[in-house]
Order: C-alpha cells, then sequence, then structure tokens
C-alpha cells in the first residue's frame, strides 16, 4: 500500500515535532546576582533546633556562586541572604550532630524578591524521613531479624 505523498510529508513534519518538543534545552533557571533575605524556624521534629547552620547553595548550570550560610541561634531562627531562585538547602553542625541523620537532609527554596520566609521540620511529618534505619527498625517499621 503507497500512501500520498502529502501524507508521508505530514506524518514527517508530525514525527519530528514530536521528537524535538523536549529538547529545548535545560529548564529555566535564575541566572541573576539578584539578592534576597530568606529567615525562618528550622527545627527536629517539631522541636527548634538549638543551633547549628544552615546553608543555601543558588548555584545551578548557569551561575557558579558560592553557597551562603547562616547560623540557627537557640530558639531555631535564622537570616540569611542568598541569590533569588532555586536554592539547595542542607543543616550542619550542632544540629546535625545531634540529630542522626539531618546531615544528610536535603531541602529546596524557590526564593524570590524582597523577603523570604522558609521554615523547615527536619525529621518530622511534614518534612524528610531519615534516609536510613533509626532504633533497630527496618524501612516497614519491623525489628531487623537477629
Amino acid at each position: 500500500m503507497r500512501f500520498p505523498e502529502s501524507f508521508r510529508r505530514a506524518a514527517c513534519v508530525v514525527s519530528a515535532a514530536v521528537m524535538l518538543g523536549g529538547c529545548d534545552g535545560p529548564p529555566a533557571v535564575d541566572s541573576s546576582l539578584t539578592e534576597a533575605t530568606v529567615s525562618g524556624l528550622v527545627t527536629v521534629k517539631g522541636v527548634p533546633a538549638t543551633g547549628g547552620s544552615i546553608t543555601f547553595n543558588p548555584s545551578n548550570h548557569l551561575r557558579k556562586v558560592q553557597s551562603k550560610t547562616a547560623q540557627i541561634d537557640k530558639d531555631g531562627r535564622y537570616k540569611v541572604t542568598t541569590y533569588t531562585g532555586g536554592n539547595q538547602v542542607s543543616f550542619d553542625g550542632e544540629v546535625a550532630a545531634k540529630n542522626m541523620g539531618v546531615g544528610l537532609v536535603k531541602e529546596f527554596c524557590d526564593v524570590q524578591s524582597g523577603d523570604n520566609e522558609a521554615n523547615f521540620d527536619l525529621l518530622g511529618e511534614g518534612g524528610k524521613k531519615t534516609p536510613f534505619p533509626i532504633e533497630g527498625k527496618t524501612k516497614k517499621g519491623r525489628k531487623p531479624p537477629r
């Protein structure tokens, strides 16, 4: 069976459009050096963290810059100036030393111009879970075999 020339051309155009549709390059990211303020509360299982540091990493494939770090005060509060756009957030120091798994937690914060509020509940109901079993329990909550 032979298809008409117009049908074959239309099929080629549609095929090319489908193949190229997802080839627009990397997703749009903020490459500006616009700074903004982020402040908030860091808790661990709902209890304010008492020390340590929080780090915002605003680097991406278009913007290579240093991370911005702030101290977490005795009430769990922090304030940092970082660049707008996506920031990977990590935790270190006392908060990580006192709470197994917190040093491995990575959060994400989309920073907008101006003042931003970002609260993080680590290892809690609304936060990240530990990346490995704790207190002798497996992922499904069963005790490991002896």
